[in-house]
C-alpha cells in the first residue's frame, strides 16, 4: 500500500512542476501588465497618480498558493506514511527531511497566502521548483526503500514459515 503512495507522491511531483511553472509564468504576466499599463507620458500627468488594478495577478498568486497548500499537505501525509510503515534507515532519514522541508515550505506558502500583493508568486516559484525536484527525488527513494522493505519482510516471513514445518516433520 506504501508503494501506492510512493507512485502517487512522484505523479504529484511531476504535476506539481508544471503548476508552478504555468503560475509562474502567469503571474509574472499579470504583473508585467500591471506595472505597464496606464502609462500617461503627456505633462500633465506628472502630478497625478494612475489608478491600477491589482487584483489580477494578487488573485492569481492566492490561487497558486491554495494549489502549493494542496501538494504541500499531500507530501505531508506521504512522507509520514512512509515514516510510520517503511523501517528501513534510509527512509525514516529520507522522510524526516522531506517533513522538514515540506513544513518549512508550507510556511512559506502560509506567508504568500497572507501577503498576495507584497510577495508573488512569480518570486518565490525557484524555490518551489526545487521543493518540486527534491520532492520528487524523495518518493523514488521511498518507492525503491518501500520494495526492498517489502522483499526483506517477505523473505523473512517465508524463512519462519519454513523453519516452523520443519519442526513440525521432526
Amino acid at each position: 500500500m506504501n508503494r501506492a503512495f510512493y507512485i502517487v507522491g512522484i505523479v504529484f511531483s511531476v504535476i506539481f512542476l508544471f503548476v508552478t511553472t504555468y503560475y509562474e509564468d502567469a503571474v509574472s504576466s499579470a504583473r508585467m501588465d500591471f506595472w505597464f499599463s496606464d502609462f500617461n507620458y503627456g505633462y500633465d500627468s506628472y502630478n497625478s497618480f494612475p489608478s491600477y488594478d491589482t487584483s489580477s495577478y494578487r488573485d492569481l498568486t492566492v490561487a497558486a498558493a491554495l494549489w502549493s497548500l494542496f501538494f504541500f499537505l499531500c507530501f505531508i501525509a506521504i512522507h509520514l506514511l512512509g515514516l510510520l510503515k517503511v523501517k528501513t534507515t534510509t527512509s525514516k532519514v529520507i522522510s524526516i527531511i522531506g517533513l522538514s522541508l515540506s513544513g518549512i515550505f508550507l510556511f512559506w506558502d502560509l506567508a504568500v497566502m497572507a501577503s498576495p500583493g507584497s510577495l508573488s508568486f512569480d518570486e518565490v516559484a525557484p524555490g518551489w521548483g526545487f521543493y518540486c525536484m527534491a520532492s520528487l527525488a524523495f518518493t523514488i527513494v521511498g518507492l525503491v526503500q518501500s520494495v526492498r522493505y517489502l522483499k526483506r519482510k517477505d523473505v523473512a516471513t517465508n524463512t519462519i514459515s519454513n523453519n516452523s514445518e520443519d519442526l513440525l516433520d521432526s
